[in-house]
């Protein structure tokens, strides 16, 4: 198989993650079977098909852009963006997750973040 780029790696990889094959992954994401194997090789898809990547494999609205963003960068269509106020997929995704909690929901959130971070200063402090 020829050298993989960041976005052929990343797909071989969901797809090993999630047992998909090409055809599986294709009907997935609306793409052909010969665009996914194309982009595991190593092609560059155009940036629609990389919207279409991302679509079923992010959970919501935050996740999906920010997988947009990042399956940009690794296509090479962007440079990967160092401003702090950009949002990380595991940020997206928890953004998306917590969208319908009740006030109640999200205190305990808020409670267990707090905790969270006492432990880390804790632990810090030992080391």
């Amino acid at each position: 198989m020829p050298k993989q780029n960041g976005l052929g790696s990343w797909l071989h990889q969901r797809c090993q993650e999630e047992r998909l094959s090409l055809r599986q992954t294709a009907a997935k994401t609306g793409l052909s079977h010969t665009t996914i194997e194309s982009i595991i090789k190593g092609a560059s898809p155009s940036p629609q098909a990389i919207r279409k990547l991302a679509q079923p494999f992010s959970r919501g609205e935050n996740e999906r852009l920010a997988l947009e963003d990042h399956l940009l960068t690794l296509a090479g269509y962007r440079t990967p963006r160092v401003n702090m106020n950009e949002i990380s997929l595991p940020m997206a995704r928890l953004l998306d997750l917590v969208a319908p909690f009740s006030e109640k929901q999200i205190k305990l959130m808020l409670d267990f973040a707090d905790f969270l971070t006492k432990v880390d200063k804790e632990l810090g402090k030992k080391s």
